[in-house]
């Protein structure tokens, strides 16, 4: 059975001391006991297991084993165009399993959802806290950074930053993601629209930054299927790179 994960907010040291929800969790819901062991993520990925030697009003432990940190593939974030109802919910569970470094929710011209500016913040605060519990499920040693909301201007401004983009867009129907990824570089965003799809202009745009154009096959997926598909897909390329030595 694997062991159950946490994040802390300082550097794992001899002994660790955890807190809030989480040290209710581990008392009440898990109802670990004295000399259980845990394991800790700390803010620069630095991952251990912990024995616990507390688990009173707060849970402390000590370290009795750390693990090195070997991930060497390009970090991938996820530029998502707002999809209807709470779909938003369900990609950005799904994608931070799969392993995203990031997540920013954009605004299109085809985007349906309205969000009042005063109610941004709060779903922005839901997405974040979804990518934790996600994280902590998977057992990733890092959460990814939810955004804000971009408007299009804003999207592309933030692309432009990133050494690579790749778009995936129903109307290319030839060139596949394999062909499109460049293993070698350090950061990788995608761009998915929402139900209706990116407009050509929107195409035209990305382009002219510089994106990579690719296809998820020839059907039409649905926005919360084509986001983790396409997640996937990345990493399976990516970590076939790599295995082939090319990363």
């Amino acid at each position: 059975m694997a062991k159950p994960r946490f994040f802390i907010d300082r550097s794992v040291d001899n002994a660790i001391e955890i807190a809030g929800p989480d040290a209710k969790h581990i008392r009440d819901v898990l109802r670990l006991k004295l000399g259980d062991i845990i394991e800790v993520v700390d803010p620069e990925g630095n991952l251990a297991d912990i024995e616990l030697t507390d688990v009173a009003s707060n849970v402390s432990g000590r370290v009795v084993k750390t693990y090195e940190n070997a991930e060497t593939l390009p970090k991938v974030y996820l530029f998502q165009a707002l999809p209807k109802a709470a779909k938003m919910d369900d990609i950005v569970r799904q994608v931070t399993e799969i392993g995203v470094t990031g997540i920013v929710p954009i605004l299109t011209e085809r985007v349906i959802v309205k969000i009042e500016p005063d109610k941004a913040p709060k779903k922005r605060e839901r997405w974040q806290k979804i990518a934790a519990e996600a994280s902590k499920q998977s057992h990733r040693i890092s959460i990814p950074f939810v955004s804000e909301i971009l408007s299009w201007d804003k999207a592309l401004d933030e692309l432009a930053h990133y050494d690579q983009v790749v778009v995936f867009w129903e109307e290319e129907q030839a060139r596949l993601p394999y062909e499109a990824l460049n293993p070698t570089v350090g950061s990788v965003a995608l761009v998915i629209g929402p139900e209706g799809g990116l407009a050509d202009s929107e195409i035209a745009d990305l382009k002219r930054i510089g994106a990579d154009v690719v296809t998820l096959g020839k059907t039409i997926l649905r926005v919360e299927t084509a986001a983790p598909v396409a997640t996937a897909l990345v990493f399976y390329d990516l970590r076939k790179a790599r295995k082939a030595g090319n990363l």
